[in-house]
């Protein structure tokens, strides 16, 4: 009965139906909808698939997907705002977050000994990423369209701020860990880009107006054409035909639906794309092994499959016995519905209700045979809570369905954050990757991807010669990997021979004049970059590596001109607010060059060199109190403390 009502109300809606629509026309303007182009086409605004699933459409957003990513508002609001402080004791750093009712706010400082304020960082918050049922990070969105995330996140468990993962050490990444594509992947709807915006080798930057959360889409696939059938008065079984129902999917092409976001084998070593895919390129359907190649890692001192972490769902759930002699009955789908948020009791009931489709019940079984008196919990005894190893602030239900008895207590225990150490990476579906030179092709690339890695750079340069592949993507991580080595020669023929095959990738023009700018060739290094900035005239890194060429050829006020639209572009560039308060500094603007250095610093308090520059700057001004007191702050917090023992030493 539902295919004729939701028929009935797109006609309520529009007034369109029965060949309304005019010769040549696309019947989605006709409701107010347009279909997206670009890089993700054939998507439409989800309010569209509410016309007709208004039901559905209204309880998916309590559920976790629907608020995965989101704007800060009113009705968004869980955190504690009262108690908005924390302090980071590796680092030093004092952390606040502030909400106004309208806006939202983070503020990072460090104390002098005097107690007063220094190295502030201010910036407005954006986006809220995660649904908050455990935990949510905090994104801004630079002017030239990149996203950041921010050091502490919010853990609704504990009702506590605390850094987010990946922050916890000293050492952590600071307002400048970039949100790529590859990790909006799991956290939103895909966003409106051109075509070919989802390359590899393309800029990571966003439109200002983004989907919030993962909507109807990214499981039923691109809307338009569904819509656009029912408005054309098609038949049911067409209209079934345009869109994607999981549920009618084979097993594996079912699970794939789930497992592009709900399956990753090891948040230390993410599986690469496929090199020939774009980020936004996966449709449900189609086989997520074409699209994305998951890898598995040896851990030293660990038994396979020993790591709990907290997006280990599907790869706990195929380590369960149900799972693997189900044969494909068991799924995601067998107890969750991707529509509706169940509490408790009613999950409890649901769950042991799926449970009991292939178990006996457990109040049935003598008593001997129980584990607990509570024959009604299956999920309490036999998929426990427990802490996961990468975020340790959170506990989650473990998926991998086991016999137990557990030891709750140990189980959810608070932990220390320890990362990994990872002896080997292979395959998580073998029998569905490549072999021979690619498979180390591609493994290697998803080591570099990870980190700089010597072995994986000599692999990758060695595999690459036993193949002939015509994108440039493995290429690119090579001559990365090369430039961090300081190989720089290797690394301008790698650059040189994919630019004489992939003329439109600007990314190697750019690097192939930082390589020139190492090795002291300043004007090919000139000639490259401004080739690059000809493409992409709103390039961050581009503007500064040029900045730095024309400092060297002493064309300070075209160096400056430079800085300026760089920071304009990407106001946490640390470098560049340095370098530009350097050049004012040069230029007998010693104001304007304490307001700059003081910009760095804020972006990165370990910054040496804009300690030193500030100090000479502040006793250039008849400062010696507030250069003291910088100094005593540099050589406690700079990476380089001793380099400023000069200046210390100059009193």
């Amino acid at each position: 009965m539902k295919r004729p009502l939701a028929i009935s109300l797109i006609a309520v809606y529009s007034g369109l139906m029965g060949g309304a629509v005019a010769a040549g026309e696309d019947p989605l303007a006709l409701v107010g909808l347009e279909a997206s182009r670009g890089a993700a086409a054939g998507y439409v605004d989800d309010q569209g698939c509410r016309r007709c699933h208004p039901r559905e459409f209204d309880s998916f957003q309590q559920v976790g997907m629907a608020q995965s990513m989101r704007r800060p508002a009113e009705d968004v609001m869980i955190e504690d705002f009262d108690d908005n402080h924390f302090f980071h004791e590796p680092s030093g750093r004092h952390y606040e977050m502030h909400w106004d009712g309208t806006s939202l706010r983070f503020e990072r400082y460090q104390l002098t000994v005097d107690g007063e304020r220094f190295n502030r960082f201010e910036t407005g918050v954006d986006w809220i990423l995660g649904s908050g049922n455990r935990t949510r990070s905090y994104l801004f969105r630079t002017p030239g369209g990149e996203l950041y995330q921010l050091p502490i996140g919010w853990y609704t468990q504990d009702g506590e701020w605390g850094m987010s993962p990946g922050f916890e050490a000293a050492d952590h990444p600071g307002v400048n860990r970039r949100a790529r594509r590859e990790c909006l992947f799991c956290h939103n709807a895909y966003p409106e880009l051109p075509v070919g915006g989802d390359h590899r080798w393309q800029p990571h930057v966003f439109p200002e107006d983004l989907p919030e959360g993962i909507g109807c889409q990214r499981c039923h696939g691109p809307g338009a054409e569904h819509i656009r059938t029912v408005l054309r008065g098609r038949s049911g079984g067409e209209i079934r035909d345009a869109i994607v129902n999981p549920a009618r999917l084979p097993p594996e092409r079912r699970d794939d639906v789930c497992n592009q976001c709900h399956l990753l084998p090891a948040v230390a070593m993410i599986g690469t794309r496929r090199f020939e895919r774009g980020d936004f390129s996966f449709r449900p359907g189609e086989v997520l092994s074409d699209y994305m190649l998951h890898v598995d890692i040896e851990v030293a001192d660990e038994p396979p499959g020993g790591r709990f972490e907290i997006n280990h769902h599907a790869y706990r759930l195929r380590q369960s016995s149900c799972f693997v002699e189900s044969a494909g009955k068991l799924s995601c789908l067998s107890c969750h519905d991707p529509h509706r948020k169940l509490a408790r009791p009613a999950a409890r009931d649901h769950f042991r209700d799926a449970c009991l489709q292939c178990h006996q019940r457990h109040d049935e079984l003598p008593a001997a045979g129980r584990l607990t008196s509570d024959g009604d919990d299956c999920v309490a005894c036999h998929m426990p809570e427990r802490r996961t190893d990468d975020v340790i602030k959170v506990t989650m239900t473990d998926h991998r369905i086991a016999a137990g008895p557990f030891n709750a207590a140990a189980l959810t225990a608070p932990k220390e954050k320890v990362t990994p150490s990872v002896d080997d990476v292979y395959f998580y579906l073998p029998g569905q990757a490549p072999e021979g030179a690619l498979a180390g092709i591609y493994r290697a690339v998803t080591v570099l991807h990870a980190a700089f890695n010597p072995a994986a750079m000599q692999h990758l340069a060695g595999q690459l010669g036993k193949v002939t592949l015509e994108t440039p993507v493995p290429f690119l991580y090579l001559a990365k990997a090369q430039m961090a080595a300081g190989a720089y020669e290797n690394a301008r023929r790698t650059l040189e021979w994919v630019l004489e095959r992939r003329r439109d990738a600007p990314q190697v023009r750019e690097w192939l004049g930082i390589v020139y700018l190492r090795t002291g060739k300043i004007e090919l290094a000139r000639d490259h970059l401004q080739a690059a900035l000809e493409r992409d005239p709103d390039a961050p890194e581009t503007l500064y590596n040029l900045a730095l060429i024309e400092i060297q050829r002493d064309n300070l006020t075209r160096a400056l001109e430079l800085l300026d639209r760089a920071v304009a572009l990407r106001p946490n560039l640390a470098a560049a607010w340095y370098y530009r308060g350097s050049v004012l500094h040069q230029t007998d603007r010693p104001r304007e060059a304490e307001a700059s250095l003081h910009r760095a610093l804020g972006i990165d308090p370990t910054l040496t060199r804009a300690y030193a520059e500030l100090v000479q700057v502040l006793r250039m001004l008849g400062k010696p109190g507030e250069a003291a007191s910088v100094l005593q702050h540099g050589t406690e917090y700079a990476d380089r403390p001793g380099a400023l023992q000069e200046l210390v030493d100059e009193g």
